[in-house]
């Protein structure tokens, strides 16, 4: 037998071995899928450590837009209490039940996104994190929705819980108003 071959034979019979030993994990039910228990030290460092890099990896193309406009704050507040406060809470806001069964934990927000890289944001709030429960929003808003978003969840940590409310009861006054204002000019 010539002498490579020896060795090519056993690099072929450990990934075989390996493979059968991946596959009967995978079908042993073993790898524990609930969402209320929470993911072992070493596979939460996997995901974790996957996801940070995965998102760096993909930012080279991303531009920041000028994101302190206080309109395009109020913008991304909308798109924050539509779509993003079930989940994530707000100053003063708890996550709703939802959030709150969702594994991993989605961050809480409030307290976290300040220091947040923005083109990290507008990446995540756009593509989503597979298996997380966190989905892709650039399918329905548009990139310039969710810079709005990326403003608002810059500036979220630096709010009270007063501030946000503030921000709740003048967005339901205006809802009120252009819900008077449609009925009166259908």
């Amino acid at each position: 037998m010539i002498p490579g071959m020896k060795a090519l034979r056993a690099v072929a019979l450990f990934a075989v071995i390996l493979l059968a030993l991946a596959l009967g994990f995978i079908y042993s039910g073993l790898f524990d899928v609930a969402a209320s228990s929470p993911d072992a030290g070493a596979v939460r460092w996997v995901v974790t450590t996957v996801r940070e890099h995965s998102v760096a990896r993909r930012l080279k193309g991303v531009q920041v837009p000028p994101l302190t406009d206080p309109a395009l704050i109020r913008i991304g507040f909308l798109r924050y209490q539509e779509s993003c406060v079930t989940c994530h809470g707000a100053p003063g806001v708890e996550a709703s039940e939802i959030g709150q069964g969702l594994s991993p934990y989605p961050p809480e927000l409030a307290t976290v996104s300040g220091e947040a890289n923005p083109k990290e944001l507008f990446w995540i709030v756009k593509n989503g994190i597979k298996m997380t429960g966190m989905p892709a929003f650039g399918v329905t808003h548009t990139d310039p929705e969710i810079w709005a978003t990326v403003a608002f969840l810059l500036k979220m940590p630096k709010m009270t819980p007063q501030e946000y409310q503030a921000m709740v009861e003048a967005a339901r006054g205006e809802g009120q108003e252009t819900k008077h204002q449609e009925a009166e000019h259908p």
